[in-house]
């Protein structure tokens, strides 16, 4: 491709093999895409009335289309939603205590800000859907802020035969933006933005009127570093090295602003498979029966009849059911018509479209109690309960990798808040009491000066240390049963003698070790009563 006009730092034989590698990453992973556009085709046949299914019967069944994918995908979507993680820091180091404690409440304030909470809903159902969530991190350098984003899996590129998207040699986000944009923003390059962008959807190649495809292409350097190159049909708009300040890398951590949060791993490969590649087959066989049952009965209810050729019957009056009478010419004769009734289906066939339904549900793990329902006669809610605690082992897995990459993101968070956030910024927290307080955050808290001694013995600064954290997940449980539960601790608690005033000292110690909502405001209080009665004994004794 033409990349003449290009005068920066960037070698000729670079942009030449980002280029080609970029024709090599998508033609590997088209089976990928190709894929992905079945799996959400599959998705929507179950709630767009009109889409038909996908298949054809050849014995002439009726199209049916069940909705357990639907289901299932929906079940695993609540689950992540009850779950909604939360990040609380751990120092490393004695003195980083407060830095930790300061930025475990900031964290969430920020994460509200860049948009962390949307980003996790719709990466969530791409996860389900197609095996994949990818969560784009980035530094918005115009507005000053951290931006997040559930990146378009049909746009991301990259090898396709590592299992780590951090040791591909090239990384390419392709994405349409407005021409109008793009002429403002790269004026040198406008007679590049003329036409209209096709770009890569879920319904096959589409036409973006007045829009640019933009390939931004990372890349990381031998001696450390991230950079970037934009691209506007083969030719470079832009690149980092070519920018004041960021010769050495446009983030300081190194590693490419994405994150894959696979849901079931492929060996050797970046991206994963999802719910609809484990039960589309299972499904399908169950709309193929519930067609022929549904068949079946459409002929069972609909009288028909046999008629003898020339058997002087008006049929257009016979077939009008609003007519009381019907001429016949001649006498009337049982041989001249003779009614037909289709045979009722048999048993077999009925249960064995039930166990292809307990099929795909014990495979994706969607049981009955899991939604509420009652199985082999449980009634008691207890017992409902802990069949819905055992069931949950799947949802728990699922959710827990999905843990490891919240914890990725946090860390890229930090990085991104250690380099760009020099100035101090206000952020509107929750105290351990409840109650709503300010405060402010540099990356001074996050970088430490290491100190020697001179000869007189004064303190001399040598160098900048990083401060380093051990990110502890919680999940944030939101659903009715959770807060029935802290309820019952909080009344078995009463019961066991813990807010009794000679208790005090042992029951903060049992408090500290436990886990549940609502502790530290808890604690908190109970070390306000202590204070308070030794205030009292003490005056009484002055």
């Amino acid at each position: 491709m033409e990349t003449m006009e290009y005068r920066g730092k960037v070698a000729p034989e670079l942009i030449s093999k980002a280029l080609k590698m970029y024709e090599v990453y998508k033609s590997e992973k088209q089976p990928l895409n190709d894929r992905i556009c079945e799996n959400d085709r599959w998705y929507k046949r179950w709630h767009e009335v009109n889409t038909l299914p996908p298949y054809r019967d050849s014995d002439n069944a009726l199209n049916s289309a069940t909705a357990y994918v639907f289901s299932a995908i929906e079940n695993k979507y609540a689950d992540a939603i009850d779950n909604f993680p939360y990040a609380h820091l751990l120092e490393r180091e004695p003195g980083d205590r407060k830095t930790a404690q300061i930025l475990s409440k900031i964290l969430p304030a920020q994460l509200e800000m860049s948009g962390f909470k949307k980003c996790y809903k719709r990466n969530w159902r791409k996860k389900l859907k197609f095996g994949t969530g990818i969560y784009g991190v980035f530094y918005n350098a115009e507005q000053g802020e951290i931006e997040l984003q559930a990146l378009n899996i049909l746009s991301v590129y990259c090898d396709m035969n590592l299992p780590d998207v951090q040791d591909s040699q090239f990384l390419f986000l392709s994405q349409a933006i407005d021409n109008a944009v793009l002429k403002q923003q790269y004026p040198k390059y406008a007679h590049l933005f003329d036409g209209d962008a096709t770009v890569d959807t879920f319904s096959g190649r589409s036409v973006v009127r007045d829009r640019s495809e933009v390939l931004d292409c990372y890349y990381k350097k031998p001696e450390g570093g991230v950079h970037l190159l934009k691209f506007v049909k083969g030719q470079v708009i832009d690149a980092s090295e070519d920018i004041p300040g960021y010769e050495k890398g446009l983030y300081a951590h190194g590693c490419y602003p994405v994150i894959f949060d696979v849901l079931y791993p492929q060996e050797d490969c970046p991206f994963g498979y999802g719910v609809v590649d484990v039960i589309r087959n299972p499904q399908m066989y169950i709309d193929r029966l519930d067609g022929i049952i549904l068949k079946n009965a459409v002929l069972s209810g609909k009288q028909r009849w046999l008629v003898k050729d020339k058997g002087a019957i008006n049929e257009e009056e016979f077939k009008d059911w609003s007519k009381d009478i019907v001429h016949v010419d001649g006498s009337l004769d049982e041989a001249h018509i003779r009614p037909v009734q289709a045979g009722g289906i048999s048993n077999f066939i009925v249960q064995h479209r039930l166990e292809k339904i307990n099929e795909l549900k014990e495979v994706i793990g969607n049981r009955d109690f899991q939604q509420g329902g009652t199985v082999g006669g449980v009634t008691a809610a207890s017992a409902i309960a802990s069949l819905q605690e055992t069931g949950e082992k799947l949802s728990r897995s699922m959710i827990d990798d999905s843990y490891d990459a919240y914890k990725e993101l946090v860390v890229m968070c930090i990085e991104l808040m250690r380099e760009f956030y020099e100035k101090e910024r206000v952020y509107r927290i929750t105290n351990e009491l409840g109650d709503v307080e300010f405060t402010t955050f540099s990356n001074r808290l996050l970088t430490g000066v290491e100190y020697e001694r001179d000869a007189l013995g004064f303190p001399v600064s040598v160098d900048y240390r990083r401060v380093e954290f051990d990110i502890e997940i919680v999940p944030v449980r939101n659903n009715p049963s959770s807060k029935e539960q802290n309820n019952q601790v909080i009344m078995e608690l009463w019961k066991s003698g813990f807010f009794r005033d000679d208790m005090l000292d042992s029951a903060v110690l049992a408090l500290e070790s436990m886990h549940f909502d609502g502790k530290e405001l808890l604690i908190e209080n109970m070390k306000q009563r202590k204070g308070a009665i030794y205030h009292g004994l003490y005056n009484r004794e002055s």
